[in-house]
């Protein structure tokens, strides 16, 4: 696997979304959006550029349903994990309950190959691996038996695999398709199942923490910006949220390591470098201003010590770095220095409340 990256360690990823309410505050904020969308269409397209756990994709269809309840909707996951991809789908049979009329996508492909994997055998010279799975009878229970069942399951441990490139960058084995849809819905939906779409990209698309906070605003722009405003429809709406730290987070941060920026850049500064290196017409695409928006870290009961993640300063402490996107070589110095360490903790532990800062902004398509 090459030497260890942050990103690497899903014990961290764990702990954030268990002990912080960052999911429910990134669903609630998205929601207005879905309220907002045409309701003048008889489908709508959705991608979702990250899944992560599943959650925030299973709210979104939960919202959908609530404010477009007889449109067919399309979304897409974009997600490389194995283990993200298995959590995702374990959330879906519900949601096919709730709204029928639903076909899901799923694919672990680059941000730059996300336009191509519906109409390409091939991508970078690797055969698309396809997998359909129409789901028989009307229940979460049947939807669920055939979600986590032997065939489906097979092509994944076969195909969804990771690599590490010559780079050292985590790429896909094999790019992969998943599509799964109602059977008894199939009329509705089989015009989309071996579409092109050209002319046909996407109504909303959500980039949730789709890149290192500590990323150059050229690096953010040309690898998943870019890339993902150019699957825009017209009227399509790309909806951007990314961590700015927060108040005590920065300042433990700085105190543990004094030389490293954390978030060196807002939404401001990337909206500013869109507009002097424009993704085609600068005119075409209108920019929302950045809004910043928190969440906080979860205390457990003072009697209860959570079996996997710690308790108190050590969880605090393990969600600090893990928003922070601190490497490991970097933490393992820090713990060597005995007195900074302790210095560190004491600092969490004098901080009443741990909480973190997001922003949210968006780029929509105009013509």
């Amino acid at each position: 696997m090459g030497k260890k990256r942050f990103f690497d360690d899903r014990l961290k990823y764990l702990s954030f979304i268990q002990n912080t309410s960052e999911k429910k505050a990134i669903s609630s904020k998205i929601y207005p959006y879905l309220a907002n969308m045409s309701q003048n269409k008889s489908y709508l397209r959705i991608l979702d550029a990250g899944t992560g756990d599943g959650t925030i994709k299973s709210n979104v269809i939960k919202a959908f349903h609530r404010y477009h309840p007889y449109t067919s909707l399309l979304i897409t996951g974009k997600e490389i994990s194995y283990e993200d991809l298995k959590n995702t789908l374990e959330k879906m049979p519900d949601r096919f309950v709730e709204h029928p009329n639903l076909l899901i996508t799923m694919t672990n492909v680059k941000f730059s190959e996300l336009g191509l994997i519906e109409n390409s055998s091939k991508i970078n010279n690797k055969k698309v691996k396809e997998y359909n799975l129409v789901l028989k009878s009307d229940n979460s229970y049947d939807f669920n038996s055939q979600i986590t069942g032997n065939s489906l399951g097979n092509f994944i441990k076969k195909n969804w695999g990771i690599e590490i490139d010559k780079n050292d960058r985590t790429s896909y084995s094999n790019p992969c398709l998943i599509k799964i849809y109602r059977e008894d819905h199939e009329r509705h939906l089989k015009q989309f199942l071996k579409n092109d779409y050209e002319n046909n990209n996407y109504d909303l698309i959500i980039a949730s923490q789709a890149y290192r906070a500590a990323s150059s605003v050229k690096t953010k722009v040309n690898n998943v910006i870019g890339p993902l405003m150019r699957l825009l429809n017209k009227s399509g709406e790309l909806l951007i949220t990314h961590s700015l730290g927060g108040d005590n987070i920065q300042k433990i941060l700085k105190l543990a390591f004094k030389d490293k920026e954390a978030f060196p850049n807002s939404g401001k500064e990337i909206i500013e470098y869109l507009k002097s290196n424009p993704i085609g017409e600068n005119s075409i695409f209108k920019y929302i201003t950045p809004k910043s928006y928190l969440f906080n870290f979860k205390k457990a009961p003072d009697q209860t010590v959570s079996e996997l993640f710690g308790h108190n300063v050590d969880a605090k402490w393990a969600n600090i770095l893990y928003v922070g996107q601190i490497p490991e070589k970097d933490i393992l110095r820090l713990e060597k220095n005995k007195t900074l360490y302790n210095k560190v903790k004491k600092l969490i532990a004098s901080e009443r409340q741990i909480q973190f800062k997001n922003e949210i902004f968006s780029i929509v398509k105009v013509r």
